[in-house]
């Protein structure tokens, strides 16, 4: 990477991106909206379209990056360790076709974007999801539940070497879902049979195995840049903790609700911010009244000042939608892409005047 990429690359401003969740079953037209919509200086997605059914749904398609793992659908649910079922077969079609759509897509761009975001299950909540041959979710057994997660980060950096192939992608951000890993924390996770609940994972284990997971996902690959955004769910009311535990274990940038943010949670936002991480603030929801770019940047900017943050801290706020597109429409989505990347654009301007 010459010293003008690395610039680049390290330069932070105010710019827009989504979830990566669409409606429908034609990815083709979705990438008319994203590359339409979230083109440079955005941030571009990776889309997935759940309505396509059985290995489209978020296990599946995680599943289908376990390395040299094969697994099938059982009426409980994603197995591991058995041959590939029909159903796992699918999964594996409908991922490498949209990786070979992606290429086919920005391959017929002028000037193809070097950056995407893409989505992922986070690794405790997929050992949650997943199944044993003996029917026990995989979390409930020490050795598996290190051996997937394991297989999992090498599953997901093979899957982005083969994005930076067959593309001219080289700069990745890596949404990491975790909407189980309170429940994995607290021992709330119940068993198969339903009667009982699974023992809480140690923190020092699930910190250790993040560290590991981050570790693996980076890379070594020359010119590559990967960045890991974790989505946790704000209303957890042990939020505070589950951040700073994946902070220790090597996690910059957080996806964040602000409607399930109270005080001590927001000053938890400014520290991450001080210390150089990323906010990707979820600001307008699919389908409302978008204020216009004056009243919608100034509710921005308010909680910002408040916080003791400085305008030229501003590059390191991301806006996404209060949540993703799997329900709307394609006129919605493009709505809400379209007045998110104005309040961008007004953002990076206030930050350069600053």
């Amino acid at each position: 990477m010459t010293e003008q990429e690395h610039e680049a690359a390290e330069r932070r401003d105010v710019h827009a991106t989504a979830f990566c969740q669409f409606p429908g079953s034609d990815p083709s037209a979705i990438h008319e909206v994203v590359r339409g919509e979230l083109g440079e200086p955005n941030l571009a997605v990776f889309p997935q379209l759940p309505d396509r059914g059985v290995g489209a749904d978020a296990v599946g398609r995680s599943a289908t990056l376990l390395a040299d793992l094969g697994f099938d659908l059982q009426p409980h649910g994603w197995r591991i360790g058995a041959k590939d079922g029909i159903d796992a077969r699918r999964a594996r079609s409908i991922l490498r076709s949209d990786e070979n759509l992606l290429a086919d897509v920005l391959g017929a761009e002028a000037k193809p974007a070097q950056r995407l975001k893409l989505t992922l299950l986070g690794p405790w909540t997929l050992a949650a999801s997943l199944y044993l041959s003996n029917g026990e979710r995989v979390i409930s057994d020490h050795g598996a539940r290190r051996d997937i997660i394991e297989s999992y980060a090498h599953g997901a950096r093979e899957h982005l070497d083969r994005l930076a192939r067959i593309t001219s992608l080289a700069d990745f951000t890596i949404q990491i879902d975790e909407p189980l890993l309170g429940d994995v924390l607290d021992g709330t996770i119940s068993t198969a049979s339903g009667y009982r609940t699974l023992r809480s994972i140690p923190r020092a284990e699930v910190r250790s195995a993040y560290a590991q997971f981050f570790k693996v996902l980076a890379g070594e690959a020359e010119g590559q840049r990967v960045t890991s955004l974790l989505n946790l769910p704000t209303q957890d009311e042990h939020w505070i903790e589950r951040v700073d535990l994946l902070h220790q274990a090597g996690a910059g940038a957080l996806v964040i609700d602000p409607g399930g943010l109270m005080h001590r949670k927001w000053e938890r936002v400014a520290g991450l911010v001080e210390g150089g991480g990323r906010v990707f603030l979820q600001v307008l929801a699919p389908g409302t009244r978008a204020p216009g770019v004056v009243e919608g940047v100034n509710s921005i900017l308010r909680p910002w000042r408040q916080l003791g943050l400085g305008l030229g801290q501003l590059g390191a706020l991301t806006l996404m939608p209060r949540g993703d597109f799997s329900r709307s429409s394609s006129a919605q989505a493009i709505e809400n892409l379209r007045r998110l990347a104005s309040y961008a654009q007004a953002l990076e301007q206030t930050r350069v005047d600053a």
